[in-house]
């Protein structure tokens, strides 16, 4: 990506990271948030009453896929607001890819502690 054509806008939006670092970050968190998925799968009982014994692709489209869309969504915003402000939110002026990591491998956890509880 070129973004020489408007300086002060890319210098903003990328808080002064270079688009390779945002990205390499991006990356490290998206694999924090897979590998805290794949942990809580191996968790999952299979005799709940709340989802079948054998896979269903029927229970998958109607009751798991929006449920993670909307939690894919929520994700790729929140990991790209937290790596935008790492500046801010720690005072810290360099940005590594344990940050990214640990965002993404916490996040699902902190979103379940916003969440109300039933």
């Amino acid at each position: 990506m070129n973004n020489t054509k408007y300086p002060e806008f890319w210098a903003a939006f990328l808080n002064g990271m270079s688009l390779g670092t945002i990205c390499a970050a991006f990356l490290f968190a998206l694999v924090g948030v897979y590998l805290n998925a794949a942990l809580k799968g191996l968790k999952r009982d299979p005799a709940s009453t709340r989802t079948p014994y054998e896979w269903s692709w029927k229970f998958f489209l109607k009751d798991t896929l929006p449920r993670l869309m909307l939690s894919w969504s929520i994700t790729i915003i929140v990991i790209f607001l937290s790596l935008r402000f790492f500046k801010e939110l720690t005072g810290s002026g360099e940005l590594t890819m344990f940050y990214a990591f640990g965002v993404g491998f916490g996040l699902d956890e902190a979103i379940a502690r916003f969440k109300p509880k039933k």
